[in-house]
């Protein structure tokens, strides 16, 4: 009996299981072995996925990183190649780059890493092509660089709420939170911005 099938076999057995002060220990039990299981699945899927590279994992390298975000065939592997010299494929046609390309730009002694990333669509923060993969590199970006086609400029609300749609505010401070310590126990948290990643239980 695989992972999967021994979750859905305690589940089973909580939904049969009647609520009531005498089977609270035991429905915790479960609970925790379903917790257990759980974290088992996700280390077996993180070896599986570790072993193959699908071209979207590189490592950070220089002082700092600059992604190269834009749709499809504005420019962006001709941007890498003419700053850092790199081998980008660049063609007449949309997806020519499919997978991460990684380049280096030596300024001034500092030596800057530029990823040239696959053309996203919109709504690729919801999953639309591979746009959840091209995204979550330039969450680990220093700097997100838009590029745009010249003719048309209104693609770049386009790629503002793509980035914004999985947390990736663009020019705009992080917000402002404190945390204190409160004299009847517990923690207050005081916001200066509205907070839209976070649920008050």
């Amino acid at each position: 009996m695989g992972i999967p099938e021994k979750i859905k076999a305690i589940q089973d057995e909580i939904g049969r299981t009647q609520l009531n002060k005498a089977t609270e220990h035991h429905i915790g039990l479960l609970k925790a072995k379903i917790a257990k299981l759980k974290r088992e699945q996700e280390a077996v899927q993180i070896k599986k996925s570790s072993k193959k590279s699908d071209g979207f994992d590189v490592r950070r390298s220089g002082d700092a990183t600059v992604v190269f975000i834009g749709l499809p065939s504005v420019g962006k592997s001709t941007l890498l190649n003419a700053l850092t010299g790199s081998k980008s494929s660049v063609g007449a046609f949309q997806f020519t780059t499919v997978t991460v390309v990684p380049g280096i730009l030596d300024y001034r002694g500092a030596r800057i890493q530029m990823l040239d990333l696959p053309g996203i669509i919109k709504g690729a923060s919801s999953g639309k092509g591979l746009g959840k993969r091209i995204l979550s590199v330039a969450r680990s970006a220093d700097i997100v660089l838009l590029v745009l086609d010249v003719f048309q400029p209104y693609h770049e609300n386009v790629l503002i709420n793509e980035l914004s749609n999985i947390g990736i505010r663009l020019n705009k401070a992080p917000p402002n939170i404190v945390i204190e310590k409160s004299t009847t126990g517990g923690i207050a948290i005081a916001q200066q911005v509205k907070l839209k990643k976070c649920q008050r239980n």
